[in-house]
Parts: C-alpha cells; sequence; structure tokens
C-alpha cells in the first residue's frame, strides 16, 4: 500500500513538472513561423516590393523626394535597363552609361541603394506596379479611376477608410463615452469623500490593468492616426509634422523651468534600487545601452549625413550598421519588457508608481516597436535617413518646416517620428526629468581631500568617549 502510495506521489510530481509546451511543441511552432515568413518573403508582390524597398526614396507619380518620380518610368527606360539600375546602380555607372551618369551626378554623386539580392522577377514586379499604378501628372490612376496615392505610394481605388461614416461615429460615442465615465468617477469619489469614507493610504492601484488599458488606448490612437494620415484627412500632416514638434519643444522647455523652479525637490528619478536591484540590473543595462547607441546614431545622421552616405557606399558597412542598430533596438526592448514586468510584480515598487510610469512604459513600446518595425519592414534607414529626415528636422529648427518628403514616407517613420515628439512633450511630467539634474559636475570638479586630525593606530585603542582632536569654534 506505501508502495502504491509513493509511485502515485512521483506520479503527480512528474506531471506538475511537465512543460506547458514540449520541445517538439516548440520545434514545430518556429516552423510554422520560419515557413510563414518564408511564404510571405516569396510571394510578395509588386506593390509590396515597391513599399518597403523604393517608398522611402521615391514616389509613384512623378513628385520629386530623395529620388527621382518614378511616374512614367517604362516609359522613359527600357526594362533591362530599369532590372540593372536598380540591382546594382553603382556597377552601371562605372560601365560608362551616360543616362546612369547624368542621374548620378544630378543627385549629388550620392549612389542609390543596391539590391543585389533581388531577383529579375521581383524588378519585374516592381516595374509592372509602377506602370500599372504611377502617373506623370501627379496623380495616381488606379484602372482609370479615381484613386488616391497613399503614404507609401501605394494606390487604391476603394473608399477610403478615413471617409467612412462608420469611423468617424465610433471616435465619436468613443470620445463622449469616454468624457461622461471620467465626469461620473469623479463625481462618485466627490460624493464618497463628503460620507467620511477615503481611500486607504497604504492601497495600491491596479496598475497591471491600467498599463494595458494605456496599450488598448494608444493601439486605438494608432489605428485612427494611421486612417488619417494615409489620406491626409483634415489638416493631419499639418499638425503632426508641423505644430507637433513646436508643441513638444514648449512643453519641455516651460515645463521644465516650472518644475525646476516651483517643484525642485520632485526632479528626481525616484529610484528604486534599494528596494530591488538584480531585476533592475538586468532590465536596465540592456534597456540604457541600446537606447543611448541609437540615440547617438541618430544623432551622428542627423549632424553628419553625408559622412554616414560615404560609410554606407560599401554594402558590407551599411549591411553591419543595420543589422548592429536592429540588435540595439530588440535590447532596449528587452530591457524595457524586464523593467516593466519589474515594476508591475514587485508589490514594493506598485507603492511608489504612479500613473505616468505607465505613460511612459506605453510611449516607450510605441517608440521602440514602431522603430524595429522601419528597420525590419522598411530597412536601409541609414542610407535615407540623411536625405529625409535630417533635412526634415533642419527645416523645423529654422522655423521654416518642410514636410514634403515626410508625408510620403511609410506609416511605420511617422508614427515613429510622432512618438518621438510625445517623448519630448511629457519629460517634464515624468521620471524623464531626472537626466536633466544629473550630475555631469562630477566630471570636472576638484578631488574631495580627506585630512585625518588624528593617529589612526592610536585613535583604535583609545578608550575616550571622543575621539580625535576636541572641536573648536572659530
Amino acid at each position: 500500500m506505501a508502495y502504491q502510495l509513493n509511485i502515485e506521489k512521483m506520479q503527480t510530481k512528474s506531471k506538475n513538472k511537465q512543460p506547458m509546451f514540449g520541445r517538439k511543441s516548440l520545434l514545430t511552432a518556429l516552423t510554422v513561423v520560419i515557413a510563414m515568413f518564408s511564404f510571405n518573403s516569396s510571394a510578395q508582390s509588386g506593390e509590396e516590393l515597391f513599399t518597403t524597398k523604393c517608398a522611402t526614396c521615391h514616389s509613384i507619380t512623378d513628385k520629386r523626394m530623395v529620388g527621382p518620380g518614378l511616374g512614367g518610368l517604362n516609359d522613359r527606360r527600357e526594362e533591362e535597363w530599369s532590372i540593372k539600375w536598380i540591382q546594382n546602380s553603382q556597377e552601371l555607372i562605372d560601365s560608362g552609361d551616360e543616362d546612369a551618369i547624368a542621374i548620378f551626378e544630378e543627385y549629388n554623386n550620392i549612389p542609390m541603394t543596391a539590391f543585389p539580392d533581388m531577383s529579375d522577377d521581383e524588378v519585374k514586379s516592381i516595374l509592372t506596379y509602377i506602370g500599372e499604378n504611377g502617373s506623370a501628372g501627379g496623380d495616381v490612376a488606379a484602372g482609370g479611376g479615381g484613386g488616391t496615392s497613399t503614404a507609401g505610394g501605394s494606390s487604391s481605388s476603394e473608399p477610403s477608410t478615413v471617409n467612412s461614416p462608420w469611423l468617424w461615429l465610433v471616435i465619436l460615442i468613443t470620445a463622449i463615452t469616454g468624457f461622461f465615465a471620467y465626469r461620473y468617477s469623479k463625481k462618485v469619489k466627490e460624493q464618497v469623500a463628503s460620507m467620511g469614507f477615503h481611500p486607504s493610504a497604504h492601497k495600491v492601484k491596479n496598475y497591471p490593468g491600467l498599463f494595458l488599458l494605456y496599450v488598448l488606448i494608444a493601439a486605438g490612437i494608432i489605428y485612427v492616426l494611421v486612417a488619417l494620415l494615409k489620406d491626409n484627412a483634415g489638416m493631419i500632416n499639418d499638425m503632426m509634422f508641423v505644430v507637433l514638434p513646436y508643441a513638444a519643444f514648449a512643453l519641455f522647455i516651460a515645463g521644465s523651468i516650472y518644475r525646476y523652479t516651483k517643484k525642485g525637490y520632485q526632479v528626481s528619478s525616484l529610484s528604486s534600487q534599494f528596494i530591488e536591484g538584480k531585476q533592475l540590473f538586468w532590465g536596465s543595462q540592456p534597456f540604457h545601452w541600446g537606447i543611448l547607441i541609437l540615440f547617438f546614431g541618430h544623432l551622428i545622421a542627423f549632424l553628419f549625413p553625408s559622412s554616414l552616405t560615404w560609410f554606407n557606399g560599401v554594402p558590407v558597412r551599411r549591411m553591419i550598421l543595420e543589422i548592429s542598430s536592429f540588435a540595439f533596438g530588440l535590447s532596449a526592448l528587452l530591457g524595457l519588457t524586464l523593467l516593466m514586468i519589474r515594476r508591475l510584480s514587485n508589490k514594493k515598487l506598485l507603492v511608489v508608481t504612479n500613473k505616468m510610469d505607465m505613460v511612459v512604459y506605453t510611449v516607450l513600446f510605441t517608440q521602440i516597436i514602431s522603430g524595429l518595425g522601419v528597420a525590419f519592414f522598411v530597412r536601409w534607414g541609414s542610407e535615407w535617413f540623411g536625405s529625409v529626415l535630417t533635412p526634415y528636422l533642419r527645416s523645423v529648427f529654422s522655423f521654416n518646416p518642410d514636410i514634403t518628403a515626410v508625408i510620403e514616407m511609410p506609416v511605420w517613420i511617422q508614427i515613429h517620428i510622432i512618438s518621438a515628439f510625445l517623448i519630448i512633450a511629457i519629460i517634464p511630467f515624468t521620471r524623464f526629468m531626472h537626466f536633466l539634474v544629473a550630475p555631469v559636475d562630477y566630471l570636472w570638479r576638484k578631488y574631495q581631500v580627506v585630512i585625518w586630525n588624528w593617529n589612526r593606530k592610536a585613535i583604535r585603542n583609545s578608550k575616550q568617549h571622543t575621539f580625535g582632536k576636541k572641536t573648536r569654534n572659530h
């Protein structure tokens, strides 16, 4: 009987230790994912190839962006010439082709990104897409109808998502519901307080649920924003790329000055290292290293765009730069995820958490994931950054914003830009503020000199209650 009970206990333990997913299941899932990616990459249409590889520098009309507009390309160039140019423009220039040299010189001797990995059939599918949808008159003709050009160069003759009355109805209902829900909750709190009931001082809010709510709200905003940006509904492009930058910088400057002068004791990151340090280390290190490397990479591309273009002239160097940047982006995402898990799972940390921390996590996730989306789906950001974003940012800083190229970019890039300005805007209201008061003066201040006023060996054997020299008032 005892022997049978022991066997049953061992079987129960083995069942409890059994992993949720076995190795075979994991391998099967990985195989399916890889097969899906392979299928998607091999089944890309001309429109998808154009959007991911061409739309960052070229429009499908005759509108000039980083490179020339491609409307009417098939009428101007032979198919064989276009295939050679797209696969390796530098090789065509070196062969002495007059047209290739003329284009190279017209665009400041900056070579076009080479795509040697693209097959002839893939290039032909892009040319077919351009021939069917591109036009030389500035508008995109889709099947002879009145299709409109979208960000990224794609076109559609279907009704616009933004112009759908259902979308606007959903937005209106959501806004009204949110407004009345806020008013109702505020009244309930006031009535409860007037009756003498007050929440416990040590009660911790449901921050994991609040973070999930913020993520869902952010996803909804991004969905609507993408739909608006694609059709340039209202003045959304001017609002996002002209008004938002100046509003963000104004909030940053005015808010930082106010908080530093009026609420100086709050200018802190409220470090929680004394509460928990192990998880903090493994989250903070990859996050900060990833963010710092990417920040200085963007800064170098902004300050020295021509040097970056020269560096990318060698395909191997460009590939190394792109892969390493993507790796640092993954590092930042991993670190942020670990920091978020640490914050939301540790009860001691939840006590010193606030709502703005959840806002910070949401905006940072949006920024990092959109950046990874740009790197994976749009690619060659180090190539077009200096030709598209550097002129745009310089025009913003010179108070003469030029958004011509930015509004033609794919939505991944546009969301990445918008979230970057949002981070700048919320700095004075969050823990981000602490980097403005970092102890940088420690780098150049003099060493602190410590002078002993007694014999260190003798003082250890002293039986006096007061050690050292007697204090004197001067």
